[in-house]
């Protein structure tokens, strides 16, 4: 099902696994004696293909293994399951082995970038690193354990990702009783890891299959193709093409001649039963997605794509429709192929000319609000993630704004939102935390002057503001990103009051603000002493006026944070 181009991109792919080795499976390895310390493991981890050996027999027990080699292991181990096959990082190649895997670990939560936006591809991974990403795949537990020799080597991120590792025997201490964390792993230590992870958890990675993405298509004269293909290659879908059982012909296509098929066809509805060679997809439970796309013909879908909407059930599916055609657009036709399918949530779809460029079509699709994959590992005692924050808009209206209202505000598609407001959005959609906004009781003013006034008030007479709405569930949430603008160049009191209200030990909390000059002004060391049993994270400010391009800043910082 797949087209031609993928499989040989996927062939060439291959041949640049020699960093992973490529020997079939083998009974044994030259450099791993049977009843040594990792042969089980490596035994183990080559028959299910998640590492193979080395072409010259060898399996490369003491190896190094590399951050892109390290997320493409755990990949296959988690049942490769579906990715984008892109990379926002600027160190990955496309198209190189690694690339889904990276997209998997990254959106999965176990391996994040750099801050500089690198992933590191070819960096070694240490030992605290692979126990911190095991451990992010097990849900983050609590845990405990006894101190190793060198427990204070151990960086904060990963003391208790080790105390888990050493509760549940996932890796092996050194002979002298040291844990070495910043040790390079090696390919032994790794299988081994992944092995007594998989095999002494609860919860092993599972595949589901879930957010599968099939392309479907029939096309006349390969416009609609090329669309389909484009589609494919941005979503990394599969694509299955829709095939008559009598092709056409380009005489059968020749719409000019009175006498061709499908002015026959056209003229007699009858006739436009049109049989496919095959309406069956393979696997078609898997997929959440379905694009259906076909050329526009006297105002309505080509004829050829109902057999395929009539003969598949689309429960459960996001349907979106495109077309292609040199003057008609969308038309009816989607509301009419959604009305003979009879189920499906059907989207609005996209009408695209024969000139389309691939960047255009991708830029539509990447654009779409599609079912994710689900490649979080199962879990237990999951880390649940808050976004917490006080903003103020000082007006609804995008126009005619005053020079101090355009300086708390950016306008996003139309729509007015306060500066932190816009951070903590974004936030929330690159972690897919909740979201919580503190709100005063009695609203503040939306004139700027009486604002500031009051604000400064506020603070001069160390004023506690009464919070609308309490947070539900607040000690379910591990990990709290803080959100405020800079006021007076501290704190607006209400933060005050929010902190005043909940316990945060235990709790890592991670600021974030907007500001007119001041940076953070200090306000992180003020949480820390208000919370001195919190965890706190370096923050992100963010100054007014570089607001409205900042997305991919915030997106790159969340990111790179270890939580």
């Amino acid at each position: 099902m797949k087209n031609l181009r993928r499989f040989l991109s996927c062939l060439l792919a291959v041949t640049m696994l020699l960093a992973l080795g490529i020997t079939a499976y083998a009974a044994e390895f030259t450099d791993v004696p049977a009843g040594s310390d990792y042969a089980e493991a490596v035994q183990w981890a080559s028959n299910n293909g998640y590492i193979y050996g080395y072409g010259d027999g060898r399996f490369g027990v003491n190896d190094n293994v590399t951050r892109a080699q390290l997320a493409t292991i755990f990949h296959r181990a988690a049942g490769t399951p579906a990715a984008s096959g892109t990379s926002r990082f600027s160190d990955a190649e496309a198209g190189a082995y690694y690339i889904n895997a990276l997209s998997w670990a990254e959106n999965a939560g176990l391996i994040a970038g750099y801050p500089d936006g690198r992933f590191g591809v070819n960096d070694p991974v240490t030992r605290q690193q692979v126990a911190t990403i095991l451990w992010r795949w097990a849900g983050s537990p609590a845990a405990s354990a006894e101190n190793y020799a060198d427990e204070n080597a151990i960086s904060a991120y990963a003391q208790t990702a080790v105390d888990w590792s050493r509760s549940n025997g996932i890796i092996d201490a050194r002979s002298d009783g040291r844990f070495a964390p910043t040790d390079n792993a090696t390919r032994g230590e790794i299988v081994s890891a992944l092995y007594n992870y998989m095999g002494k958890t609860s919860t092993p990675p599972a595949s589901t299959g879930n957010g599968k993405i099939l392309v479907a298509y029939f096309s006349a004269s390969g416009n609609t193709e090329a669309v389909a293909n484009a589609i494919a290659d941005t979503l990394d879908a599969d694509l299955f093409e829709l095939i008559p059982e009598s092709p056409y012909t380009s005489a059968d296509l020749n719409w000019t001649d009175s006498g061709s098929r499908v002015n026959a066809e056209h003229d007699d509805p009858a006739k436009q039963d049109v049989k496919l060679a095959d309406t069956t997809v393979d696997n078609w439970a898997d997929y959440d997605t379905v694009f259906i796309g076909y050329p526009i013909w006297w105002g309505i879908a080509a004829w050829p794509v109902n057999d395929f909407v009539k003969n598949n059930d689309f429960t459960g599916k996001t349907v979106i429709p495109f077309c292609t055609s040199t003057s008609s657009g969308l038309g009816q036709s989607g509301e009419l192929l959604k009305e003979m399918a009879g189920t499906g949530n059907w989207q609005e779809g996209r009408r695209f000319t024969e000139r389309a460029s691939q960047s255009d079509i991708a830029a539509w699709a990447n654009g779409l609000d599609l079912p994710k994959a689900d490649t979080q590992p199962a879990q237990s005692g999951e880390s649940k993630v808050l976004v917490a924050y006080f903003s103020m808009p000082e007006t609804t209206n995008p126009n005619n704004m005053t020079t101090e209202e355009a300086n708390s505000t950016v306008v996003i598609d139309g729509e007015v939102l306060g500066n932190t407001q816009y951070m903590a959005q974004v936030i929330q959609r690159t972690t897919n935390a909740d979201i919580y906004r503190i709100e005063p009781q009695t609203p503040y003013p939306t004139d700027h002057t009486t604002l500031v006034d009051q604000a400064r008030d506020e603070q001069n007479q160390d004023t506690r503001p009464a919070i609308k709405d309490s947070i539900s569930s607040f000690d379910s949430y591990d990990t709290i990103f803080i959100g405020y603008p800079i006021w007076w160049s501290d704190l607006p009191q209400i933060l005050y009051t929010f902190f005043d209200t909940y316990d945060f030990s235990g709790k890592t909390v991670i600021p974030f603000s907007t500001h007119g000059g001041s940076s953070f002004a200090g306000t992180p060391a003020t949480i820390q002493r208000l919370e001195p049993n919190a965890k706190m994270l370096d923050g992100l400010t963010i100054s007014r006026n570089s607001i409205q391009d900042a997305e991919q800043e915030i997106i790159t910082w969340v990111n790179g944070l270890n939580y």
